[in-house]
């Protein structure tokens, strides 16, 4: 099943001037900025979504056959968690850990038909709502660390910037893709305010630093990186190519130049130079994380149903902090393998969709970055219930099956 044509009743339906298109276009650029608050659940993203969700369902998402492998991996991860939830069911937060694992799950299936739909147009209102969202966070979140007002207790618990979410390693992965959007659009010299764009891109780079999340650190390397050079080898354009070396060389001056700033003032600098530390205290040994992580593998081969959701924790005293090991740990052999063959398949279609030339093309490399460093990132840290996590994966695989249907005008031209 296809999309409809864009001019096709959905967008015929008119109030006021304005189409039914462009009220779930707004509705959906509300839903990405409102996602700067995560510290309550239901998050306001959360209730937005279900809107959001609603004003879909008769209409306007494009059901491709090229997402079934994600839909039904989605599916097998979510089966092996109920089964393992049978097991365990008079676990409270076990239950909510289930439920939640589905509502990802919907999330990510929903993103995909619907940036498949009209890949230009959505991935346009999705990128400028999820930016808004980005900056309000990292500028309450930059606040909170400085203690502006006296919101550090709140906003900063751990002296490090967190601002309305509940982990500041949560927070500082969550503002990546929008960096490298707005990065990509400096790049690129992309149309629209410039100034409100250099100072979104800076105040979410400042929140970055200010996490002190070595792993946020890490992907936002690998993923811009990539972007730069996938942005580099796959433009046609000479004059756009010199422009990104120039802007690379120039962009990591201003970006070196801020974090000299930042590492003057005494609090910046001494837990820079702690989580500087790539190996912790807390990570080595027998009861380190690394030694669980081993030591819980020869129970899981063992137990086929694995050992419940949430009860990693319980049993070893701290979480895995690997996403693979607890897919088994959590939803047994069948939510692990499932899992797994999620995100490696993810990796394939992801860069084939990059491959594409397709007007979004720069937009497929930026999310692929993205995904692609979060995927990696998840050997080091549980990235299950991340929201953003499961919009990009949406996002790769919408963005992969709009690509491999698209057929450029010069090809439609000489067919008909």
């Amino acid at each position: 099943m296809t999309a409809e044509p864009l001019s096709a009743r959905h967008y015929e339906a008119r109030l006021l001037g304005i189409s039914f298109e462009q009220v779930r276009a707004a509705a959906v650029w509300l839903m990405m900025a409102s996602s700067f608050v995560v510290i309550i659940e239901p998050a306001p993203v959360d209730l937005m979504f279900v809107l959001v969700l609603l004003m879909f369902l008769t209409s306007g998402l494009a059901v491709s056959v090229l997402v079934i492998p994600m839909i039904l991996y989605l599916l097998l991860y979510n089966i092996g968690g109920f089964i393992s939830f049978i097991e365990v069911s008079n676990e409270q937060k076990a239950g909510m850990f289930v439920m939640t694992s589905a509502y990802m799950a919907v999330s990510a299936i929903f993103f995909a038909f619907y940036v498949a739909h009209d890949p230009v147009r959505r991935i346009v209102a999705f990128k400028n709502g999820y930016v808004m969202g980005a900056f309000i966070a990292s500028a309450i979140a930059i606040a909170g660390y400085f203690d502006v007002g006296g919101t550090g207790e709140f906003l900063s618990p751990i002296s490090r910037a967190q601002g309305l979410f509940k982990d500041p390693n949560v927070l500082s992965t969550y503002i990546i893709l929008p960096a490298l959007f707005l990065i990509q659009e400096v790049m690129l010299k992309t149309k629209g305010w410039r100034l409100p764009r250099y100072i979104a891109l800076l105040t979410i780079l400042a929140c970055l630093f200010l996490s002190f999340s070595r792993g946020a650190w890490f992907n936002f390397a690998g993923a811009v990186t990539m972007m730069i050079v996938l942005t580099f080898v796959l433009t046609p354009s000479a004059n756009t190519r010199s422009r990104i070396i120039l802007l690379t060389i120039v962009g990591s001056g201003v970006v070196a130049m801020l974090l000299a700033y930042l590492v003057t003032l005494p609090e910046v600098r001494d837990l820079f130079l702690d989580r500087l530390t790539l190996v912790k205290s807390y990570d080595q040994g027998e009861r380190g994380r690394f030694g669980i992580q081993l030591n819980s593998i020869q129970y899981l081969l063992e137990s086929p149903f694995g050992f419940g959701p949430t009860l990693f924790r319980k049993l070893f005293g701290q979480d895995p902090h690997n996403v693979y090991l607890n897919a088994f740990a959590s939803y047994g052999w069948l939510g692990g393998v499932a899992y797994m063959l999620l995100a490696l398949s993810t990796i394939v279609i992801g860069f084939k969709a990059v491959m594409y030339r397709t007007p979004w093309q720069n937009a497929s490399i930026v999310v692929y970055s993205a995904m692609l460093a979060t995927i990696l990132q998840g050997i080091q840290i549980d990235t299950d219930h991340w929201r953003h996590y499961y919009w990009m994966l949406g996002l790769t695989w919408g963005l992969y099956a709009a690509s491999a249907a698209y057929v450029p005008p010069r090809q439609r031209t000489t067919a008909s």
